[in-house]
């Protein structure tokens, strides 16, 4: 599965802990839809995001 750096937006830190993700798949529609000026690179510890989990056979 090809992954991007791992990201995350800069608000991110505004949702409740439980909700807070981090990105690294390119075919991920919800990490793609977040603009180059809004994201952060690194996971800061953050859960990955659950909607790569349905795409990790694709």
């Amino acid at each position: 599965m090809p992954t991007v750096h791992p990201f995350y937006p800069i608000n991110e830190d505004k949702k409740t802990r439980e909700e807070r993700v981090f990105h690294n798949n390119p075919k991920c529609k919800v990490g793609h839809g977040i603009q180059i000026w809004e994201r952060k690179q690194s996971t800061n510890n953050y859960r990955l995001c659950p909607v790569y989990a349905g795409l990790v056979g694709e």
